[in-house]
């Protein structure tokens, strides 16, 4: 059994690489099927609220550092 951390990981590595696929032939329409498949796989057994909770944090992570940037 995979730990959550684990898991979260997994789906953040997986949209980020779809997230650059850029498909110009059957093969990459064929990995972007895949790979959306194991998100969607990840997700269904991964709690959802706490992929969420990372989400917010990051984001959470973003402002706050775009805010110390600001500061005198």
């Amino acid at each position: 059994m995979l730990s959550q951390r684990s898991i979260e990981t997994l789906i953040d590595l997986a949209e980020n690489k779809l997230s650059q696929i850029i498909p110009f032939d059957r093969d990459d329409a064929r990995e972007i099927k895949i790979l959306q498949s194991c998100v969607d796989e990840l997700k269904a057994g991964a709690p959802s609220t706490s992929h969420n909770r990372r989400a917010a944090r990051i984001e959470n992570q973003a402002t706050n550092s775009a805010r110390n940037r600001r500061a005198p």
